[in-house]
């Protein structure tokens, strides 16, 4: 966030203090305005200012995608006398009518387009990040596969295939892959153990016992 001067009267979206015009305030686009020393810093107390805000102006898209739904609803529901009437769609040569049917097609369809781009736009918006997310999940996953390999353990990598870890660090596995002449890092995400093959029991051939 950056310290400015208020032009506009506010208030704090922490506390609700106004925020007169010349006052300083810290400001954040995705957040809003705060009194200093009341912005967000803790990761998911910004998380929460910026899935506010970004609520209301995904709703703002949703509610525009509905406008133009409706409105291509419409015109494909128009002329209902002539839809129906297979005769008359496909006669040949300029038919005033059908040409209006048609527009009304083009129409819908274009506002259909528009409204998917608009619903689109709002999913993304609503998808908010903060700064670290990505490695804050990629030590979640490092965590859940230090309980499933460790030196000695047969893994898989996306980019150098088959390996055997040889050496376990805070943030990733040293290990020795087959098309390599020697043991190299890779971050712990990138990789994913081998399930141990279960060696099937060989079952004895049943003999024909001889009467005795």
């Amino acid at each position: 966030m950056k310290e400015l001067t208020v032009k506009w009267t506010t208030e704090c979206k922490r506390c609700g203090t106004p925020l007169e015009v010349g006052a300083q305030a810290m400001y954040e686009k995705s957040m809003g305005l705060f009194c200093v020393g009341h912005e967000p810093k803790e990761v998911e107390e910004i998380r929460k200012y910026r899935t506010e805000k970004a609520e209301v102006k995904a709703a703002r898209y949703d509610e525009w995608a509905e406008k133009r739904e409706v409105r291509a609803e419409q015109d494909l529901n128009s002329h209902p006398e002539m839809r129906h009437d297979w005769a008359f769609i496909t006669q040949p040569g300029h038919i005033p009518a059908r040409a209006r049917m048609n527009r009304a097609d083009d129409r819908a369809l274009e506002n259909l387009k528009v409204a998917e781009g608009m619903r689109s736009r709002a999913d993304r918006i609503r998808n908010v990040r903060v700064a670290g997310d990505a490695e804050r999940k990629r030590e979640k996953i490092r965590a859940v596969l230090d309980t499933m390999i460790s030196k000695g353990t047969q893994v898989v990598d996306a980019v150098f295939g088959l390996g055997l870890v040889v050496g376990v660090y805070p943030k990733s596995y040293r290990i020795r892959f087959d098309r390599l002449d020697r043991a190299i890092s890779r971050d712990k995400s990138y990789v994913r153990p081998i399930a141990p093959l279960t060696e099937k029991k060989e079952k004895e051939p049943n003999g024909n016992q001889g009467m005795g």
